[in-house]
């Protein structure tokens, strides 16, 4: 169980570091990805909040998430937290008529986030 947990934990790091570091800098193609996502009005500078917000919650998940290899109950934090908020962008984009691949990327992190979430819950 822990070789699965450190394997999820890997795989869903690598979609989430990047994305805190995007947002926490708010680097223009992350900034514009997650409007694309969530047509927010990023790009024109309304709702800037949610990037900063995404940032802070994706770098406090990512810690959470790694002490959750050893500390199980904080990998359930970690991956609830990342579970919501990629389900809440799929949400955003099931709202505005998004269908197919557009939803592939984000279903399939949240799938991990859901995955380290469980496999951190059989730890405890």
């Amino acid at each position: 169980m822990f070789g699965l947990s450190v394997a999820l934990t890997v795989l869903l790091l690598l979609e989430v570091v990047p994305s805190a570091l995007a947002a926490l800098t708010r680097f223009g193609p992350g900034v514009e990805r997650l409007d694309s996502l969530t047509r927010l009005g990023l790009r024109e500078g309304r709702n800037s909040w949610v990037v900063t917000g995404a940032g802070v919650l994706h770098t406090a998940a990512t810690a959470a998430v790694l002490v959750g290899i050893w500390r199980p109950a904080y990998g359930v934090a970690g991956g609830a937290a990342e579970a919501a908020f990629f389900c809440w962008v799929l949400l955003r984009q099931l709202g505005a008529g998004d269908r197919g691949r557009a939803l592939f990327a984000y279903a399939l992190f949240a799938s991990w986030a859901l995955a380290v979430l469980v496999v951190s819950a059989l730890r405890l």
